[in-house]
């Protein structure tokens, strides 16, 4: 539903003649509705530009009853937001697939257009960015496509409220309203929509609801009770096999998931015994080295306690060697010093016995 808006200085203009007015006692009520008759007269010329309209072009992406355009005052040409996006298809359908874009100053600043509109309309932009808007249902992208067309879900709620609540009933969280307008909670709390109650009680609708069989007359046709039960009936079919598809798929991924585990345990386990095995030949080809190595050891010392022995020996025999010729040296010497020794005295004693012969 639209909602006609004046501009605050318009509205003040009125409110501000009246209590001057009535302040006067001795004006009559006549004088009251004349001095009314002058403000309107006066507003009169701002009026007639600013007519306000219940309608308006219909926007790409966008239902005429989506909030921005009830909650934004309807201006007829291109002063009002429903018009501007109109006339701007491109800024229309990209806000319609994310419309918390508008919200955004850096998204606003690509289209000038959409920044100098916004600038020359304060009032229009307080109402776009009020405090149910700037982080609210504006935000929503929700949505689907008719016939090719896409439709917000504000549109789904407005012209097909039955697939709206039988598709997506967290759709209804854009407007908390519509759960206590559209259904009510049963004795388990669990909330339904109307037609949900009217099928399966009508006399208590009817007592309580009245409302609804008013906005909805076509719920007591035996086609559409027979088309809705039809329906349910075949979204309970297919909620039980999603609930049994959804258990055969849980076993499946427990299954899976304990195949993984023991595949995972098993790899664990191979991957220790592989580490094992590794050590077990490290251990070994580290004990075999050192018993090389000792063994290498002993040989090269006993070698060198061969060598060492064999050069005791060797030097041992060349001492003898050296021992005995200076043995036989000395001897030798000592021989023929006695020999020398014996020639002398022999001559002296040749010497004596020539000179005792004379």
């Amino acid at each position: 539903m639209e909602h006609c808006h004046f501009r605050p200085i318009r509205k003040g203009l009125v409110a501000t003649v009246i209590p001057v007015a009535a302040a006067v006692s001795n004006l009559t009520v006549g004088a009251i509705c004349a001095a009314i008759a002058f403000a309107l007269a006066i507003a009169a010329p701002a009026l007639a530009q600013v007519t306000v309209v219940s309608a308006g072009p219909q926007v790409p992406g966008f239902s005429n009853n989506y909030p921005w355009f009830n909650n934004v005052p309807q201006y007829q040409g291109d002063q009002s937001f429903r018009w501007f996006m109109a006339y701007h298809p491109n800024i229309a359908e990209a806000l319609a697939q994310r419309p918390g874009l508008l919200y955004n100053a850096g998204w606003r600043s690509q289209f000038p257009a959409l920044e100098q509109y916004l600038a020359n309309h304060p009032y229009e932009w307080q109402a776009l960015n009020g405090e149910y808007w700037s982080a609210g249902p504006a935000e929503t992208q929700w949505g689907a496509y008719d016939n090719g067309r896409w439709r917000d879900a504000y549109w789904w709620h407005q012209n097909n409220p039955s697939w709206f609540y039988d598709n997506h009933a967290s759709w209804a969280s854009l407007d908390s309203r519509w759960l206590g307008e559209d259904g009510a909670y049963g004795p388990q709390h669990q909330w339904h929509y109307g037609e949900w109650w009217y099928n399966r009680n009508p006399r208590w609708v009817a007592t309580n609801h009245p409302g609804w069989l008013r906005a909805h007359q076509n719920w007591a046709r035996p086609a559409v009770q027979q088309r809705y039960r039809q329906q349910h009936a075949m979204a309970e079919t297919n909620r039980r096999n999603n609930r049994q598809q959804a258990a055969i798929d849980q076993a499946q991924r427990q299954h899976n998931a304990q195949r993984v585990t023991n595949q995972r345990q098993a790899s664990v386990q191979h991957d220790q015994a592989v580490r094992r095995q590794n050590q077990h030949r490290q251990n070994q080809q580290r004990l075999a080295s050192v018993q090389h190595n000792q063994a290498v050891r002993q040989q090269h010392q006993h070698r060198q306690n061969r060598q060492r022995q064999a050069s005791v020996q060797h030097n041992h025999a060349v001492r003898q060697q050296h021992q005995h010729r200076q043995n036989r040296q000395r001897q030798a010497s000592v021989q023929h010093h006695r020999a020398v020794r014996h020639q002398q005295r022999h001559q002296q004693n040749q010497q004596r016995h020539h000179h005792g012969a004379r």
